[in-house]
């Protein structure tokens, strides 16, 4: 079985620099055939050539455009591996956290592993989670209660993914650009057609949260951008009549809240999403006449 670890890049030279080493370390320790790359979205601090003169086994794939992780979709319609753990540039691993990853996928029906996610001071950062519909609005909620105990999870953004599937998805969709919640449509696209997400606690690895992104859009920015791709996951993707009746009921409200709080993040991720209508129009047609292909209910994966 090929392993490929790849990394996606936007300026992040000195990152590359700490985190880099522990990755190939990974790699080198893994039973299978494991190989380490990087997507490179047009840095301009000279990250390409630091990986080429300094990480010589390192392959680095070249972005025409940045498109954050939507960069991974060509990369995986062009290599062969047959799965690909996709990590941030912010992350360090411990040193066997492949293969724990990688024993998952001899059962045919996993599409994604998820590692134990942990900050650096050790406390719990993500891995595994749930979707939850509430009133009126969806959440994916890291649960940190069972994160010891291994089982399943609803989505990953960052983990092992079965290549083949994720290319036969389509890969994630640039909807969602410049980011959020894409790495949750496509998991949840994979649940829908009967695949499964794993829980793998003995693979750990450490994250630095979302450095590049913070340092890019600034928190408020990134909470509206969270919302409004919250409403375009939910126009897009859930057809059951129950739920959508609760969203338009809740709506009003939560809106009404968001602005007399004066946290308006909420609202303003509203007005954006509403923009997309004419997309999602589209969507929703194509995804109504796919309905006969799922094998699960929107139900069946959200609580």
């Amino acid at each position: 079985m090929r392993i490929s670890i790849i990394v996606v890049n936007y300026n992040g030279k000195e990152l590359l620099a700490k985190y880099l080493p522990s990755l190939l370390a990974a790699a080198n320790k893994s039973k299978y055939q494991c190989s380490v790359g990087v997507i490179d979205n047009l840095s301009t601090d000279g990250s390409v050539d630091f990986i080429r003169n300094n990480f010589l086994s390192v392959e680095v794939f070249l972005s025409q455009k940045n498109e954050v992780i939507c960069s991974y979709n060509a990369v995986l319609e062009r290599i062969s591996s047959d799965i690909v753990i996709m990590l941030n540039n912010d992350i360090e691993v411990k040193d066997d956290f492949v293969d724990y990853l990688v024993e998952h996928f001899n059962k045919q029906d996993v599409f994604f592993v998820a590692p134990r996610i942990l900050n650096f001071d050790n406390s719990y950062n993500g891995g595994k989670s749930y979707l939850k519909f509430s009133l009126g609005l969806l959440k994916c909620i890291v649960d940190e209660k069972n994160s010891l105990n291994p089982g399943y999870t609803d989505c990953i953004g960052t983990g092992a993914f079965r290549r083949s599937t994720f290319v036969e998805l389509g890969g994630f969709d640039r909807l969602y650009l410049p980011g959020i919640w894409e790495e949750v449509d496509l998991c949840y696209r994979g649940l829908l057609s009967g695949k499964r997400g794993v829980y793998e606690p003995r693979s750990i690895i450490w994250h630095q949260d979302s450095i590049t992104f913070n340092k890019m859009y600034g928190r408020k920015k990134k909470a509206v951008l969270a919302h409004r791709n919250m409403f375009l996951f939910i126009w897009k993707n859930i057809f059951d009549f129950k739920l959508i009746l609760q969203h338009i009921l809740f709506l009003p409200f939560r809106l009404i809240y968001s602005l007399i709080t004066g946290k308006n993040e909420l609202f303003i991720g509203f007005m954006q999403a509403l923009a997309y209508l004419p997309v999602l129009t589209k969507e929703r047609a194509s995804g109504r006449e796919n309905l006969k292909l799922r094998r699960l209910r929107d139900r069946d994966i959200i609580k």
